[in-house]
């Protein structure tokens, strides 16, 4: 008689990894902080003792990258009907994410997390599963939550212990590492209201403990700074009375300085002068002349100069005064000139203020008639309804030079118009132009995969414009039906679906677009080109990748 296999949901859903119980908490001691408090780590049950607090972090943005929602937008459609398949498939996914951990590869880890998330969501609605489902949820949250703290992602890990603590609101880890997330993010109150409630529930753990000591040390060295600040600022000699007298001592120095630098200057020019003294003293011995002291000499020279300045004045005064004259003379010109002409019969009809125009009437003087010239020119300016250019499903939009509308040429005005139905079919489009070629080394066949439709294409794309820039905004979920054809006999030999759950804005990078590959629909038939045809379908979906970036480039290009 069979012995009956043990059901998925009877197994211990937390595998034993570590040989003590308090050893991610011990652990947590590693971590480095501004007061060398205790760190996250993964759960005792749940992670290697090999991953380290020490290990290469991502550096994205929160609300960016993989995790810009850390399980919501994971597509649950493919999740098991049997509530026992999907234990053991988010089981497998925890697992799977344990090993990434340790291997330092955060992002695979996260993912693989999020999908075991999302395949017990539904089996826990309004929290209504049984405990073994709500053991594996809290477990999966607080390694999701350690995995986005080693990351830097502090609001997302926050968000993970979240909803472990919804599920088990008493979950000393989950409190934990929501404590150091909160804390992460310069909330310190609100860690501790988290870590007070560790610590009621289980008094004897270690890192909370320690957490609590450490928050408690970091708000004491705060106020002794803030304190010792405040003395030094109303102490004799303080920040209020220094800056003066180092500013007078400063203008002192300054002052001994410019001294010192105009004596030296001073000398210097008496030394010159003493050498075109001597210099002159020779040229006259040797025409025979009296010879000066230099005394004589200095005053003479100086004499000299106050001639030669005395001359530059007079010569300058005599130019400003024949230039006053001149100007004189040509205003008086002007008003003997205007005094004498006469004003005409339409100027005296100007000056009352009134005139005729072209059709006889009389009016205003302020009133301007337009020649036909100007009419024509600047045509019919009756006021018209601005209407918006239609816009055109196609591709191959042309851009426009303008950054918002009419009526917001600068784009300084926010504006924000929806772009999905145009995105949707450039996407559809690009998707469908995706196509690998791989030939064996063999070379007696070869291989084509090609996308043969796109389906379940929903989501939503817009433009939004704001201070004279514009972003580009679309996230987009579609399946993709493909086909390997042997090019040799024109026949198709294995068919399969490629699932992009998670097509947007944040991902700007080809490595990061998640591309799931399903299980086959058209299984190959021979076994020994089976391997080749998986190589031509790797290929298909970095074809396929590269089609996304396409779209986004011409997203960009044409809006």
């Amino acid at each position: 008689m069979a012995t009956e296999s043990p059901s998925p949901v009877a197994m211990d859903l937390d595998p034993e990894t570590t040989n003590d119980g308090d050893a991610s908490m011990a652990d947590a001691e590693n971590r480095a902080t501004p007061d060398d408090g205790p760190a996250p780590s993964m759960d005792d049950d749940d992670a290697p003792d090999s991953a380290t607090p020490t290990d290469e972090i991502s550096t994205s943005d929160e609300d960016s990258g993989m995790d810009k929602e850390y399980h919501d937008d994971d597509d649950d459609g493919d999740a098991p009907s049997d509530p026992s398949a999907a234990l053991l498939e988010a089981l497998t996914h925890k697992n799977a994410g344990n090993a990434h951990f340790a291997a330092n590869s955060h992002i695979e880890a996260s993912r693989c997390y999020r999908k075991g998330i999302s395949l017990l969501k539904k089996l826990n609605l309004a929290n209504s599963g049984d405990e073994q489902t709500k053991s594996l949820l809290v477990s999966l949250n607080t390694n999701l939550s350690m995995v986005c703290y080693k990351q830097q992602k502090y609001k997302l890990s926050k968000d993970a212990a979240s909803k472990a603590l919804e599920i088990e609101e008493e979950n000393v880890k989950a409190l934990f590492r929501r404590a150091l997330a909160l804390r992460a993010l310069g909330e310190d109150d609100a860690a501790m209201v988290d870590l007070k409630r560790g610590y009621k529930v289980d008094p004897g753990n270690v890192s909370v403990k320690k957490e609590i000591a450490s928050i408690k040390k970091a708000r004491e060295t705060q106020r002794a700074n803030e304190k010792q600040r405040l003395q030094k600022a109303f102490s004799s000699g303080s920040l209020l009375y220094g800056d003066k007298e180092e500013e007078e001592k400063r203008a002192q120095k300054r002052r001994e300085k410019e001294k010192k630098e105009q004596e030296e200057r001073e000398k210097e020019e008496k030394e010159k002068r003493k050498k075109e003294w001597e210099d002159d003293c020779v040229e006259k011995l040797k025409d025979g002349k009296e010879v000066l002291s230099f005394d004589q000499w200095e005053e003479e020279r100086k004499r000299k100069e106050k001639e030669e300045r005395e001359e530059k004045e007079r010569v300058r005064k005599a130019k400003e005064k024949k230039r006053r004259e001149e100007q004189k003379a040509k205003k008086k010109q002007k008003e003997e000139s205007d005094s004498e002409e006469e004003l005409t019969e339409k100027e005296l009809a100007l000056l009352r203020g009134y005139k005729k125009t072209s059709d006889g009437r009389t009016t205003s003087y302020f009133t301007r008639e337009q020649t036909e010239k100007e009419k024509e020119l600047i045509g019919c300016i009756q006021p018209k309804r601005l209407e918006s250019a239609a816009t055109d499903d196609s591709c191959e939009v042309p851009s426009s030079s303008a950054v918002g509308s009419v009526w917001n040429q600068a784009g300084t005005t926010w504006e924000e118009r929806d772009t999905t139905e145009w995105c949707k079919s450039c996407l559809k489009e690009c998707l469908l132009e995706s196509t690998a070629v791989h030939t064996p080394e063999s070379g007696d066949v070869t291989y084509v995969a090609r996308v043969k439709d796109v389906e379940s294409l929903t989501g939503d794309a817009s433009v939004a414009i704001a201070g004279g820039k514009k972003r580009y905004i679309y996230d987009f979920h579609t399946d993709v039906k493909y086909e390997i054809l042997n090019e040799k006999v024109s026949k198709c030999i294995a068919a399969g679906s490629l699932k992009l759950p998670d097509i947007n804005s944040a991902h700007t990078a080809e490595e990061e677009l998640e591309v799931d590959i399903l299980k086959w629909k058209k299984a190959p038939k021979d076994e020994t080109g089976a391997a080749d045809v998986e190589v031509c379908r790797s290929l298909l979906v970095g074809e396929v990748r590269k089609s996304v970036l396409q779209f986004v480039e011409r997203f960009n290009a044409n809006f």
